[in-house]
């Protein structure tokens, strides 16, 4: 990223902080109004997603099943974990759950996109169980 790409990112594209969640640990945060159907809020090309079965993560180590069971998407069948491991953590995995929410996830949460406007200073929240695929 060039310094004016980077300005310009910071000046129009900066939506999201993290900080302590009254939910659950750590909250993602919106850091001005975020318009009904925005994506793009969270940064692209960190990396993929891997799917692992409920019996794969069953098999990890406690620390590595809790950060899975906590960080990572996941439906009636798999996990979707970042290929990367967790050197390295993208905003999202600090998404919390709720029902209704206001952000959904894009093809396994390779992006994710506002349900309705959310409010500088408002929690941006998921609901783990479901996945949305593209129609685009």
């Amino acid at each position: 990223m060039t310094k004016e790409e980077l300005l310009h990112e910071l000046n129009n594209e900066t939506w999201v902080m993290i900080q302590p969640s009254g939910i659950h640990g750590i909250g993602v945060f919106a850091v001005r109004d975020i318009p009904k159907g925005t994506r793009g809020i969270f940064s692209k090309g960190i990396g993929g997603w891997i799917e692992l079965s409920y019996a794969e993560v069953e098999a990890l180590p406690e620390h590595s099943k809790y950060l899975i069971h906590t960080y990572c998407l996941y439906d009636k069948e798999k996990y979707w974990v970042p290929d990367h491991g967790f050197k390295l953590m993208d905003l999202s995995l600090y998404l919390n759950h709720a029902e209704p929410s206001n952000i959904i996830s894009i093809n396994h949460g390779e992006d994710f996109e506002t349900t309705r406007a959310v409010k500088a200073g408002e929690e941006l929240l998921i609901n783990y169980g479901e996945i949305v695929e593209s129609t685009e």
